[in-house]
């Protein structure tokens, strides 16, 4: 049982190790649209330039109705470390129900906004409140 409580504490620690602790970590504000339009419910996601993907932990916000998100950095709460990233955004619509919630269907923006290989959208996170240009995607 030791050693299966060893693994844990070892993944969560390598799980948080990239948003660091809630000391560090700054609100990050920013909006979303769809050539002019708020895109509600879309997700946002921040990958640390350099960074490890497989270690990092997952720093996303989800996009309002206004079109405004705040980015949340895994169990350490709103906001992202300081550093330069790549964004991904992705916006699926909900195609129905099932047991364990909505279902997703195919991404609205066709993956042009969500290859990890080929970012178009960047971002700097400074120490401090961060309040970003917006994010205006088109086709």
């Amino acid at each position: 049982m030791k050693k299966v409580e060893f693994c844990l504490a070892a993944v969560l620690a390598l799980a948080s190790a990239s948003c660091g602790n809630k000391n560090n970590i700054y609100p990050v504000l920013g909006k979303v649209t769809y050539k002019g339009s708020p895109a509600s419910g879309a997700t946002v996601f921040f990958h640390r330039r350099g960074g490890d993907s497989v270690n990092d932990h997952m720093i996303m916000g989800i996009v309002q109705e206004d079109g405004s998100f705040e980015l949340v950095c895994g169990d350490l709460g709103k906001g992202a470390p300081p550093g330069e990233y790549d964004v991904a955004i992705q916006w699926k619509q909900v195609s129905g129900q099932s047991k364990g919630g909505p279902q997703h269907g195919p991404d609205r923006l066709k993956g042009r906004y969500a290859d990890p290989k080929r970012p178009r959208l960047h971002a700097m996170v400074k120490a401090e409140r961060n309040e970003l240009a917006a994010f205006d995607l088109t086709d």
